[in-house]
Parts: structure tokens; C-alpha cells; sequence
């Protein structure tokens, strides 16, 4: 983390707790998994939605969430505005998104399911007000900064719909298309906001953990302009356009993470680089399919692929990175000059690790092949796998936080 300004830094112990949440809500998300007839599901059904939300907002979100608290300290040189404000988030968040996904999957909860939307919205609110109060402080505005707040700006656009979409369905009184909401919503938050902040992460984390610095800077610049651009136009619902932005967009990210991998001046390849690799392979793999993302069929090929391949790898790998962080300099950083210090490498399991990305290769590959071939005992070694791989993630998370040295 060379180079960079922690005087504004978060306490760990706030950054930690999404972490941990994202882990934990990545394991319920596979034991559900386990219970899907991936073939025959229809992905608008309310246990596959239930599923794709623990994934998306339980898993992914939390891992954003906990890293923007502490990387917009970081990267802007800026406090978060105000540490019990996020706290309040991450209780409203993990609490509202429990009920949540309970009102998909259980019968009697979806009578209530607006209620239970309305506690997540209101804990993305918290966030969304937290990063705006923070983010205003910025003097020195560049693409780092207009790039944080036109994500958040989407992202509550986007949960707005969301919002909208649930009262749609349950009041339908209100005479609201509940699938336009959703078609509306979908791309505002997993292209505009998801997509922003990975972008965000690529120009910033993956530059100083792989030493490289003559890739191009200005795709971050292209990639905001897209992601805009495929953002205005779900709302005029000129749905082929956003696709095809969309394609755009993941193509172009994938040139970029590619660019500064194999720009890098730290050679190795440790897990951290294959899961890059990884990620770049499944963005590739993915925008192919994305131009037929109306077919239900491609629907669950995206989530096996785009999702549980690239956002896992990606993901999984930056926890690798920013954890063992935190956690050296809380427990280690005051011990520089007095004793001898573990370096931040040594704090990553390297057996657990490297058995995490094999088993998550081979998960997707299995679920593929078993969903090609309609081989029930493919899908369900397949999925066993995939609770292998939450379990492993659990391990070595674990691992790194009660790291002795």
C-alpha cells in the first residue's frame, strides 16, 4: 500500500465487519444454491431472486461497501463523514437484507416483502448519504471522484426502482409495470454502480498490488463515459442499447485488467494474480452471452459465469490484499523497529488459498458442463463445491484475522 495516504482510514474494526457479512452471506448464498433446480428455475422466481441477492447485494455489496469506507479515505484523502452513521448501515443492512431474502424464499414472508425492501433501501440510503457528505470535502476533483459520485448517484436512482419495482408488485393498485421497473433497476446498479466501482478498484488497487504503472489511464475515463451512457439509456428502456453498452463495457474492462497484468513489474504469480487472470477469462467468457441476456437460458449461464466465476474471483482476490492490511496494522504496524514483522503475504493461508481458486475453477466448470449436459450429478457435485469454496473463503479469512505471527 505504498504510496498511498491512510491518515483518514476508517477503523478496521467497521471495514472488517463487511467483510466478514460479505463471507457469511456469500456461504447462505451457496446453501440456497444447493436447493435450486438450476435447469428448470425460472429466474424471475422469488428463491432465484432470493439467491441472486445474497449473491449480488449479500456478497458483492458487502465487500464494496466495507472497501469504500476504506478506500475513499485513501484514494481521495478524505474521513468518512461520520463512523456511527456507517455502523447504523451495516446493522440496517445485514438485518434488512436477512428479511429480505426471506421474504423471496419463504411463502408467508412475501407479504412482506415491501416492508423488508424498505429497511434495505433505507440502509442504502445511510450509505448512499455517508459517501455524498464525505466525498464533498474533495478539493482536488479528477476522475476518482466524479466517478464515486456518479456511481452513488446510480446506485440511488437504481434501489429507488428496485423499491418501486417491490410496491408494483404487491400494489398493483398502483399501476406501475413491475418488469419495467426491474429491467430499469437491474442495469442502474450491477452496471452503473458495480460496474463503476470494480472499474474504480482496477485503476486503483490492481495498479499498486502488481507494480504496474505505463497502462493506459485513460480507459477508467471511457469506462465512467459507458457506464453513464448504458445508465441513461435504461431509462428511456431501449433495452438492445443497454446490452450492447453493457458488452461494450466488459470487453473494455477486461482489455484493462488485462493491460495492467501483463504490465506488471512484480512477476509472480501468486493467488491474488490468478484470481485476475480468472477474472479476466470469465469477463471474456461472459460477453458473449450478455447479447442474449433476454434468453432465460443465458440468464443462468451469466450467473454461473459473470458472476460466480468473475465477481468470485475478483472479489476474493481483493480480500486477499485489503484484509491482511487491516489486520497488520492494527496488530503489526506499532512493532515496526522493535521486533520482526510478518510481511502482508505471509497472512494469506497459501495452501487454503490456492485450494480456494482450484475448487472455484472447477466449481464453474462443473456447473457448466452439468448444466450443458443436464447432468444432475455434475450440478449437485458441482454445487457441493461451491459450499467447499464458501467454507475455504470462511477458513482463510478466519486465518488472517487471528494471524499470530
Amino acid at each position: 500500500m505504498t504510496g498511498l495516504n491512510f491518515t483518514f482510514a476508517p477503523p478496521s474494526k467497521l471495514v472488517k465487519s463487511f467483510f466478514v457479512a460479505g463471507s457469511l452471506f456469500y456461504l447462505l448464498f451457496t446453501l440456497l444454491f444447493f436447493s435450486i433446480d438450476l435447469p428448470s428455475i425460472d429466474t424471475l422466481s422469488p428463491k432465484a431472486l432470493g439467491a441472486v441477492h445474497l449473491l449480488l447485494v449479500g456478497f458483492g455489496m458487502s465487500i464494496i461497501f466495507g472497501a469504500m469506507y476504506q478506500l475513499i479515505s485513501v484514494i481521495l484523502e478524505i474521513p468518512v463523514y461520520s463512523h456511527k452513521l456507517a455502523y447504523t448501515h451495516l446493522i440496517l443492512f445485514i438485518g434488512g437484507l436477512t428479511l429480505f431474502v426471506l421474504s423471496f424464499i419463504t411463502v408467508k414472508g412475501f407479504e412482506y416483502i415491501h416492508y423488508t425492501g424498505a429497511l434495505l433501501y433505507l440502509s442504502f440510503l445511510l450509505y448512499i448519504i455517508n459517501i455524498l457528505l464525505s466525498i464533498r470535502e474533495v478539493n482536488k476533483r479528477e476522475i476518482k471522484y466524479y466517478t464515486v459520485l456518479v456511481v452513488h448517484l446510480l446506485l440511488l436512482v437504481g434501489v429507488s426502482y428496485g423499491l418501486l419495482a417491490i410496491f408494483a408488485m404487491i400494489f398493483p393498485q398502483l399501476n406501475l409495470n413491475a418488469l419495467t421497473l426491474v429491467h430499469t433497476h437491474i442495469p442502474l446498479v450491477v452496471l452503473g454502480f458495480m460496474g463503476g466501482l470494480i472499474g474504480i478498484i482496477a485503476t486503483v488497487l490492481l495498479p499498486m498490488f502488481m507494480l504496474s504503472h505505463n497502462f493506459n489511464h485513460k480507459i477508467s475515463h471511457y469506462l465512467l463515459g459507458l457506464l453513464i451512457v448504458g445508465s441513461l439509456l435504461s431509462f428511456l428502456s431501449w433495452n438492445m442499447a443497454v446490452i450492447a453498452v453493457s458488452i461494450l463495457f466488459v470487453l473494455l474492462l477486461a482489455y484493462e485488467l488485462y493491460e495492467i497484468f501483463t504490465k506488471r513489474l512484480r512477476k509472480g504469480i501468486d493467488v491474488y494474480a490468478l484470481d485476475m487472470v480468472g477474472s479476466i477469462l470469465f469477463l471474456i467468457l461472459s460477453a458473449p452471452l450478455l447479447a442474449f441476456v433476454a434468453n432465460p437460458y443465458a440468464q443462468k449461464l451469466l450467473l454461473l459465469i459473470l458472476f460466480i466465476g468473475f465477481l468470485n474471483s475478483f472479489i476474493v482476490g481483493h480480500i486477499y490484499k485489503i484484509v491482511p492490511f487491516l489486520i497488520w496494522n492494527e496488530k503489526f504496524a506499532p512493532l515496526v523497529g522493535k521486533e520482526k514483522v510478518p510481511m502482508l503475504a505471509d497472512m494469506v493461508h497459501p495452501k487454503l488459498s490456492e485450494v480456494e481458486f482450484y475448487v472455484k475453477i472447477a466449481t464453474v466448470i462443473l456447473l457448466l458442463f452439468g448444466f450443458f449436459l443436464k447432468s444432475a450429478l455434475l450440478l449437485v457435485v458441482g454445487k457441493v463445491l461451491l459450499i467447499v469454496n464458501a467454507l475455504l473463503l470462511l477458513a482463510n479469512v478466519g486465518y488472517i484475522f487471528y494471524y499470530k505471527g
